[in-house]
């Protein structure tokens, strides 16, 4: 399978590892000195090395946003902070290619849908937000007493500790990083420790655009222990959470000792609904891509279909036929439809639904195995 060549800012990055944690500007080793390596799903090999975090990391990361937030960022002129933010949109737009290829190898995604997609969302989202400071305001309220005078200041919160998952780092990072820094905010990332590469590029080039040091902060290791300890943590005034309702469960749980302020995006698995009477030739495309963009791996995917009995085997038949056609392979392969699966656990997490489902009566119409052949065999296929 052809694959694109690297972008030489992607080699350069790859080859800077082990890869350091970002705290007050700075790139530096957990302080247990503990990593773990970042893997291509699309071939199983190793690309990076990443540093580890642990309550004391955070505990660091915590003193700099902190200092950060007091020393001035909180207080910059709005029209400052939007030049920063604006710089900042420049840069994600100007090395666009290069995120989305750092995206692909991360966590297997089509790098044509990177490049086409999740790097320009990303630009256009920093773009939006950066236009935000100078329009954050309060309001007089006419009240009855004379010579009173009611009115509201909206005002930065602190410091934010933003949690995202591995499917989408780059839209989810500049999504919730850029609207909490544009209103005076602090903030430590904390990706997903099976996509951490494509979000701390990200933050070196807040670096670059002149965001100060501290003001974004990013912190690699695992949601159990680093993403624990920020949750916990009572110098983090708001928890940013986006993944499963289950880790929602426990983030709720381990936030409530200082009533922080949460806001959660769970799973959820909406259904499609195809009538009798639908046009069939608009919807199957849609609830192909629905179900199947980035193999499923989608907080927003149609993982349901509902379908009316009357028109039952003709989608059928036409969800195979687009099934059929779809061209599995390398995440770097600008052919690919489908790539990996992200890691192991999540196929082995795939092949015992399917098991499931045979065992409770399903019928299986089209693949249902691992693919281990040719170009496949060591990736998540």
């Amino acid at each position: 399978m052809p694959t694109i060549s690297l972008h030489p800012e992607v080699s350069t990055f790859l080859q800077r590892s082990p890869h350091g944690l970002l705290i007050e500007g700075r790139r530096t080793p957990a302080i247990s000195g503990k990593t773990f390596e970042s893997e291509n799903p699309s071939d199983g090999s190793t690309l990076a090395e990443l540093a580890a975090a642990g309550p004391e990391d955070v505990d660091r990361a915590v003193d700099a946003a902190r200092q950060a937030f007091e020393s001035g960022w909180a207080q910059m002129s709005p029209r400052a902070r939007e030049r920063l933010l604006r710089r900042w949109a420049e840069l994600i737009e100007a090395h666009a290619d290069e995120l989305a290829q750092l995206e692909s190898l991360d966590n297997g995604k089509p790098v044509r849908q990177t490049l086409q997609v999740d790097s320009r969302v990303a630009a256009n989202l920093a773009y939006h937000f950066a236009g935000w400071p100078s329009k954050i305001a309060g309001y007089t309220a006419p009240v009855s007493v004379p010579d009173h005078l009611v009115y509201t200041l909206r005002q930065p919160l602190g410091i934010a500790a933003i949690i995202i998952p591995w499917n989408f780092p780059l839209i989810h990072s500049v999504q919730k990083i850029a609207p909490a820094l544009a209103c005076g905010n602090t903030v430590i990332l904390k990706p997903s420790q099976l996509a951490s590469l494509a979000p701390l590029r990200l933050a070196e080039l807040a670096l670059e655009a002149g965001i100060p040091p501290g003001v974004l902060n990013v912190l690699t290791g695992s949601g159990s222990v680093a993403g624990r300890a920020l949750a916990e943590h009572p110098g983090v005034n708001k928890i940013q959470f986006t993944g499963s309702t289950a880790v929602g469960r426990s983030v709720v749980q381990a936030s409530a000792g200082n009533l922080k302020r949460l806001a959660l995006e769970l799973g959820s698995k909406a259904p499609n609904i195809i009538f009798a009477d639908a046009d069939l030739d608009a919807a199957l495309p849609g609830v192909f891509h629905a179900a199947f963009d980035n193999s499923g791996q989608s907080c927003v995917a149609g993982a349901r279909l509902f379908v009316h009995q009357s028109v039952y085997e003709q989608v059928l038949e036409g969800l195979v036929a687009f099934i059929g056609r779809a061209r599995i392979g390398h995440a770097l392969d600008p052919g690919t439809d489908l790539g990996p699966l992200v890691a192991e656990n999540q196929l082995l997490r795939v092949q015992d639904y399917i098991r499931r489902g045979l065992e409770s009566g399903a019928r299986l119409v089209c693949g249902g195995r691992r693919l281990q052949e040719g170009a496949c065999a060591q990736g998540y296929y």
